[in-house]
């Protein structure tokens, strides 16, 4: 029988009283037998993927299951008390050194362990549902390696794949945040903007790059993140001894990568889980037919929408329909906590109230943690979602609606709808996921990715070349550096401290300050608290220079100086949050909230003192050669960054306790003066011995304290 043969047996099997388990499976026997390249032993794969999410239909012939899967390689599956002796002796083959005995590798994983087991680099292309975050489990669990660094793209990966690495922190320090002191053995846990920030980072013998496709720059583009991860990765290749470098989709590399950086390139489509897409039918408004789909799912769902201000709209659809659910005792507490510290008339929370989260880029990021964790805890049946949650955070979904076609008014490509259709289905949960479309898919082609840091053809930025050695360029693009090297408005030194920032932006930039030092000298040689004047050179310049763009409730240099002053006038992040929704309600006040959150965390903690930091570096250099006193920001980029509060506040954020929290643990636990010295004081805690903080507060901080107390209330 053929593929389509047998999955058409099988999907009748429901209807079908008649079914005979047996002569299928003897069937589905011979079809894997015959199979003879990866694809066919894919589809048998898949076939028996969809056996097991009808385990009881076929328990009487579990034996024949057992050595089937087998054959497919799908040894995770394999039940010890069903298999015979064979297949139990070829299933410690792939059994990783020094994991838990619990852990087994499929037989694709096991080639990658063994590759990278035997010294080589290696590159892996691989489905969202391969377990390719386990391997790098196991390498660390080797124990071989004294000082590793992990590059993961956003600060919500950060945070989950520190959850899961403390695993190991009884022999490494994992370092999350800039602050943090190196030990002997590290794991740097990084994004790229902190791997090139981060001065400690040295003697590295093992890296690993997730999501390694964002290297690409596209042509006419400025990508600074991807600038950066270029920069990343050559500063890593040039010190460590091995790197293993992981995603999805990936058909094809430079030619000449894999030699010049002695790697393998493994490709394969080895999946653990199957996938049903299912295609709505069009006619209404996508709202309403998100409402006549929702009944008929059953299983966590994640809906995807192009924008923030869908994912509302699509939020309040699912809610109307779920009318009648009732709230966990712990969903009941995260409710109440939001209202009380964010506001009651918050869509979130009222969605929330019907079982539906919203996760978008405007949220704090300990909100957006928690959300994920409530959803994957069975707590929320609905999870609407932009963008934000398809770059490798893992979800416990079973569906994902796919409402939108389009991110940010772009139709998003063949490569990032793989990426949100990756989402469903989750090992062990859920056997077969399934995706449902309101648009039909982007055209399937074969993924490239250029590593412009290797390559150096027109799509490299002067901002990436300008970090690379002499000797690393081509000859083209030492052409293209020479005229950089040989002006003197401000020296090599400075223009690659400004890591990511366009070489000639801030060459320009020296030259205003030069030409005009007389008018511009006296206003830019601060020191400290900067006043609105000072303030409104320094982001006009950085604006016109360094690429200011429009976002977070800024479109303008004029309005970002109005806000970050207005913003430390009252620095309190509760009082401006209070104010920013005063007066508003309905979808005033939820678009008032979150553009509030978005500036705080966007502009105040993070852009504005990146600009105002290279404005510093460059007004300094500029004025000492003129014989003016140069200016100083860096107690007020200090301030920017840590929002106006203590740093270690801000630090925990990122490990999933929100500010408000923050703020009252801090005398709590001493008035700790570093993230390292507040971890330390949680760690020697109970929860339960916390006073003053609530029920939901503890589940929160659990993580982060004494492990050897029973964990009664979780969400994570």
């Amino acid at each position: 029988m053929s593929y389509k043969e047998l999955r058409a047996t099988l999907d009748e099997t429901d209807h079908d009283k008649s079914f005979d388990a047996f002569a299928f499976l003897g069937k589905l026997s011979s079809f894997t037998s015959l199979a003879t390249d990866e694809d066919q032993m894919q589809l048998a794969r898949e076939l028996l993927i969809r056996v097991l999410d009808r385990e009881a239909m076929f328990e009487p012939y579990s034996l024949i299951v057992q050595t089937l899967l087998r054959t497919v390689g799908l040894f995770p599956y394999l039940d010890a008390n069903k298999s015979g002796v064979a297949t139990l002796i070829a299933t410690e083959a792939h059994r990783p050194d020094a994991m838990p005995k619990d852990i087994v590798f499929t037989t694709k994983q096991a080639e990658v362990y063994r590759t990278l087991m035997a010294g080589r680099n290696v590159i892996l292309s691989a489905p969202t549902s391969f377990g390719k975050s386990l391997i790098i489990d196991a390498i660390i669990a080797s124990d071989r390696h004294n000082n590793i660094v992990v590059v993961v793209p956003t600060l919500a990966l950060v945070d989950e794949t520190r959850r899961r690495l403390m695993r190991f922190r009884d022999r490494y320090k994992v370092i999350t945040h800039l602050s943090q002191k190196p030990a002997q053995r590290n794991i740097f846990l990084h994004t790229q903007e902190r791997v090139v920030e981060n001065t400690q980072i040295e003697n590295i013998d093992f890296f690993v790059i997730d999501e390694f496709y964002k290297l690409q720059i596209d042509e006419g583009q400025t990508d600074e993140r991807a600038v950066l991860l270029n920069h990343a990765f050559y500063r890593l290749a040039k010190q460590a001894k091995q790197f293993y470098m992981l995603g999805p989709n990936i058909n094809e590399l430079p030619d000449g990568f894999g030699a010049n950086y002695n790697c393998t390139f493994i490709r394969t489509d080895f999946s653990t889980v199957a996938c049903d897409t299912h295609l709505v039918p069009a006619g209404s408004d996508a709202s309403t037919r998100l409402k006549n789909l929702v009944p008929q799912l059953s299983g966590p769902t994640l809906v995807f929408s192009g924008s923030v201000k869908g994912a509302r709209v699509l939020g309040k659809a699912v809610a109307e329909v779920l009318n009648k659910f009732e709230p966990s005792e712990m969903l009941q507490d995260a409710i109440e906590w939001l209202s009380k510290n964010y506001s009651p008339k918050w869509g979130l929370v009222q969605s929330l109230k019907r079982g539906v989260g919203t996760h978008h880029g405007k949220l704090p990021r300990s909100v957006a943690q928690m959300l994920v964790r409530l959803f994957n805890r069975g707590h929320l049946d609905y999870l609407v979602c932009t963008s934000t949650l398809i770059e490798g955070v893992n979800t416990a979904a079973r569906n994902v609606v796919v409402a939108d076609n389009k991110i940010s008014n772009r139709k998003y490509d063949f490569f990032t709808f793989n990426n949100i259709r990756g989402r469903s289905g989750r090992m062990w949960q859920h056997f077969v996921g399934h995706v449902y479309l309101f648009n039909d898919p982007p055209q399937s082609k074969l993924e490239f990715v250029d590593v412009p840091v290797f390559t150096q053809n027109g799509n490299a930025p002067d901002a990436l070349l300008i970090q690379l050695d002499e000797e690393d360029l081509s000859d083209i693009a030492t052409k293209r550096m020479r005229q950089i090297w040989e002006q003197d408005f401000v020296t090599l030194e400075t223009i690659k401290e400004n890591a990511g920032l366009e070489p000639w932006g801030q060459i320009n930039l020296a030259r205003e300050i030069t030409e005009n030092i007389d008018q511009l000298g006296p206003m830019l040689s601060w020191c400290g608290m900067p006043n609105y004047d000072n303030l409104k050179i320094v982001f006009d310049l950085a604006w016109r220079h360094l690429g200011g763009r429009s976002g977070a409730g800024v479109n303008t240099a004029a309005q970002l100086t109005y806000r970050i002053n207005q913003y430390r006038s009252q620095p309190s992040y509760t009082a401006q949050l209070r104010e920013a929704i005063k007066g508003k309600s309905g979808d005033e006040a939820d678009e008032a909230l979150e553009t509030f959150l978005e500036f705080a965390r966007q502009w105040v903690n993070f852009k504005a003192p990146r600009l105002m930091g290279a404005v510093n570096r460059i007004q300094a250099e500029v004025l000492r050669r003129h014989s003016y006193t140069p200016g100083d920001y860096a107690f007020f980029c200090g301030q920017l960054e840590s929002m106006f509060m203590s740093p270690v506040i801000t630090a925990l954020e990122e490990y999933g306790v929100p500010i408000q929290l923050g703020e009252r643990l801090m005398p709590i636990l001493g008035a700790p003066d570093t993230l390292d010295d507040a971890l330390a004081a949680l760690a020697k805690r109970w929860p339960e011995d916390i006073v003053g903080i609530s029920r939901f507060e503890r589940a929160l901080i659990r993580p982060l304290c004494r492990t050897d107390v029973p964990d009664q209330i979780s969400v994570t």
